[in-house]
């Protein structure tokens, strides 16, 4: 009698700008035994997709109009408490950060992630465990703890207070600079990225 096959990951993606959107939907579609059901572009659409497609994990941008990924988080997190929101967003300051978990999310990244990086927290979060970034953590002990950045901490380190937007790797450059192809394990792998063009 032959096994079952395992439940693929089933994801929905919430971006207010389309090219974002379409390049994420990209990536993740490369994942082993994850697929794309449903792409929103605020935050009342990702929660009546959500809704309608029941999704396991949700990528969630913060910054959209009219329902923010906040309050859309917030919202999922009383309709579909089995949902798990991770935040994939431009911004790394602490009102953001905090005010993304104390909705509900149970992720975050930037969109400075790694095709790999971005694999690893949908997997994660997917099996019932809290993903961060890095900087997102060090930032979370330094308000907990009321230290600030090291000396020499710069505006991209994403430590500093009120830290803006984190430069953006965006997913369709992603999808440029990265070679998919499937690997032993089922996991995404990507081959060394093309050199640079000299200007």
């Amino acid at each position: 009698m032959n096994a079952a096959a395992p439940r693929r990951i089933r994801v929905l993606i919430a971006d207010d700008q389309r090219v974002v959107r379409e390049g994420l939907g990209m990536l993740v579609s490369l994942i082993d035994e994850v697929e794309v059901v449903a792409s929103a572009s605020d935050g009342a659409e990702a929660v009546r997709l959500a809704e309608a497609h029941n999704p396991d994990v949700i990528l969630m941008d913060l910054r959209m109009p009219g329902v923010d990924g906040v309050a859309a988080t917030a919202d999922l997190r009383q309709r579909l408490p089995t949902a798990r929101v991770l935040v994939l967003t431009t911004y790394a300051d602490d009102a953001a950060i905090l005010s993304a978990l104390r909705a509900g999310a149970v992720g975050y990244l930037t969109k400075d992630a790694s095709a790999e990086q971005i694999e690893t927290a949908i997997r994660a979060v997917h099996a019932g465990q809290t993903h961060l970034d890095p900087a997102v953590q060090a930032r979370l002990v330094a308000a907990v703890t009321g230290t600030g950045p090291g000396p020499g901490a710069g505006a991209d380190s994403g430590a500093g207070p009120g830290a803006g937007p984190v430069p953006v790797r965006a997913p369709v450059r992603l999808l440029v600079r990265h070679r998919f192809r499937p690997a032993a394990r089922g996991h995404l792998r990507t081959g060394s990225p093309p050199a640079r063009p000299r200007c």
